[in-house]
């Protein structure tokens, strides 16, 4: 009677660690998942306000300009706004040490010739300094080196800040230009810190809002 009674007292015992060790498994999982959907949580808040924050330092002003002409023109909206944000960080009465003015930052030379081939009648320099003036020539003139450039974003760009005439002799010495007009490297400091802020502002705006 008695080993009986002990062989059921061993196998309440047993059923109470199976008990108790699936209950444990059970609530580690618990706090295993529970840890999980808060961390992705407070990983996706933190992701949304970094967002938001980069929102702040490149925003899309003058939105239904910029669109309107970079589609007119068959550019990427993106890289337009790389250039405003770097060129006059969306001051449209921005002046540089050259006397590039407004948005987009044209000389007075280069925009006169641009008004010109788009038959803009009444064109002054002063009407660089209103957005869609500006904008519209500008994307004009990126259109024109980018199908001067074969489509190469970075060797455009180094135009429209460099100039095309240096950019035909950079593109002339095998020791720092490719094949299809291609540079490795540019030799004025200047233009390229500004080709890599263009390309950086470029791919932020493509990865913000497109």
């Amino acid at each position: 009677m008695r080993e009986i009674q002990t062989q059921k007292v061993r196998k309440r015992k047993r059923r109470r660690r199976k008990s108790g060790g699936c209950l444990g498994r059970l609530f580690f999982l618990v706090i295993l998942f529970s840890l999980v959907g808060i961390l992705g949580y407070q990983s996706c808040k933190a992701l949304g306000l970094y967002n938001r924050i980069l929102m702040s330092r490149y925003p899309m002003k003058y939105q239904g300009l910029v669109e309107k002409y970079a589609g007119e023109f068959g550019l990427d909206a993106a890289m337009v706004y790389g250039v405003i944000h770097t060129e006059s960080k969306f001051d449209p009465y921005a002046v540089s040490s050259a006397q590039a003015k407004g948005l987009m930052q044209l000389r007075d030379e280069t925009a006169r010739d641009c008004a010109k081939e788009l038959k803009i009648s009444g064109f002054t320099t002063d009407s660089l300094f209103e957005p869609e003036v500006n904008i519209r020539l500008g994307c004009y003139y990126l259109k024109k080196l980018l199908k001067t450039y074969n489509g190469n974003i970075e060797t455009a760009i180094a135009a429209y800040n460099g100039g095309p005439g240096n950019v035909d002799k950079w593109l002339k010495d095998q020791s720092i230009s490719k094949e299809h007009g291609i540079l490795s490297h540019i030799p004025f400091p200047e233009t390229q810190n500004y080709v890599e802020r263009v390309m950086r502002a470029y791919q932020t705006y493509q990865k913000l809002y497109y």
